[in-house]
């Protein structure tokens, strides 16, 4: 299966949902500062996310296994500029092609997107991860 662009971002999305789970106060850090920022994951879902303000690992096999396809690596350079609007750059090596998708986010909108005991279980209803994965989508920047 040929992973989208609009996939890719979704994935994005959800690997950095992962990390606030594992440690919110360092990922807002990490994110939030002035300058940049990287996160890469390597084909057995280790994840690294890093910058001056220091630096989290966490495990992104959950986010890997729905996604369809074989990855080897995923690397998303980060650019906080403002504070809130954060640029990205990603590069997903796939098992027999390179995807690289770019776009923006607003951090405090994606944190705040969908992280409440409400949403979670709505999520868990038949039928929510579309509209889930399509607002996921929008805050990308697509």
């Amino acid at each position: 299966m040929d992973l989208t662009q609009a996939e890719a971002k979704i994935t994005i999305a959800k690997l950095i949902e992962v990390s606030y789970a594992k440690d919110k106060e360092t990922t807002v850090k990490i994110l939030a500062k002035l300058g940049t920022a990287q996160l890469s994951v390597d084909q057995n879902g280790n994840a690294t996310l890093t910058s001056s303000a220091g630096f989290l690992t966490f495990s992104g096999n959950q986010v890997l296994n729905t996604i369809g396809a074989k990855i080897k690596r995923i690397s998303v350079d980060f650019n906080n500029i403002d504070g809130e609007r954060i640029g990205y750059t990603a590069s997903f090596d796939l098992e027999y092609l390179e995807l690289s998708v770019s776009g923006s986010f607003n951090l405090k909108t994606l944190i705040t997107s969908c992280s409440g005991l409400l949403c979670i279980a709505a999520r868990a209803l038949q039928g929510k991860h579309h509209a889930y994965n399509m607002e996921l989508q929008r805050i990308m920047g697509q």
